[in-house]
């Protein structure tokens, strides 16, 4: 028991920060056009976190951005030189106030689901307009290919770019918080006695969290991407693997059941 203890500790100590890293030498991250992956903002502002629906009205994003964003945009055009822009006003949709409910306490507990308000032009509510996925209601398993989508930073301007650890990506000024995909595997679904992490190597940036993490085989949504790991060669994780990590749509049970709860709405 006291080594299991010591093993879940070091996991929580030295795991990388909430951003995320690019995992290996080259960006793969392209330009993505998912309707049903909106960028989640403050008032005002065109960058934030990513937020995907998963029902008429309901969305699922990390808990970190869950207390101060004000909208979630769908269908952002490419960002210029470098600058997100903002999405029309009919593919705008806010943030119905007090339905959100979170946890952020670190990797494996760190994820958020709320509802949205129909658009204030076209009174319809977004699921309805944009689509949406569905979630893993089983296990996932190791080495499952998944895409991750989200809004994210891609100047070329980052330590492991400058340092040449990472290859410059040409797509940069106009992916810069634009919606954006890269794709891997599902490295770990669950790790020692901790089901709700995931871990997985796609291509990630500052601003990724929340991205769905999604199955390229069904199409499900397995997690939400919340840590780094790629990069950060000073961390030791367990099994010493370089991973982005996540926290579980089916492995954490109280994600799952706010799930539940705001879809039976």
């Amino acid at each position: 028991m006291k080594k299991n203890w010591l093993l879940l500790t070091a996991i929580f100590v030295f795991a990388s920060p909430a951003f995320a890293d690019i995992c290996g030498k080259t960006d793969d991250r392209t330009l993505s056009f998912d309707p049903k992956v909106g960028r989640l903002a403050r008032e005002g502002e065109h960058q934030g976190c990513a937020a995907t629906l998963i029902g008429r009205s309901c969305v699922i994003t990390v808990g970190a951005c869950a207390e101060d964003r004000d909208y979630v945009e769908f269908n952002a055009p490419v960002s210029i030189a470098g600058i997100p822009q903002a999405s029309a006003p009919e593919d705008t949709y806010y943030v119905k106030r007090g339905s959100a409910v979170f946890r952020q306490k670190g990797i494996s507990n760190q994820w958020a689901v709320m509802e949205l308000e129909p658009n204030r032009i076209t009174q319809k509510l977004p699921g309805d307009v944009q689509g949406f996925y569905q979630v893993a209601k089983k296990k996932y398993y190791n080495n499952e290919p998944i895409r991750v989508v989200s809004y994210s930073y891609a100047l070329n301007d980052t330590d492991y770019v400058r340092s040449g650890d990472v290859l410059p990506n040409t797509l940069g000024d106009s992916m810069n918080f634009a919606q954006q995909v890269s794709r891997g595997l599902l490295v770990k679904a669950g790790i020692f006695l901790i089901p709700e992490i995931v871990e997985h190597n796609a291509d990630t940036s500052y601003g990724s969290w929340g991205a769905p993490i999604i199955s390229e085989r069904t199409n499900e949504i397995v997690g939400i991407n919340t840590h780094g790991g790629c990069q950060a060669k000073y961390v030791v994780k367990a099994g010493a693997r370089y991973t982005n990590s996540g926290t579980s749509a089916f492995g954490s049970k109280s994600f799952r059941d706010a799930i539940a709860a705001c879809l039976a709405k």
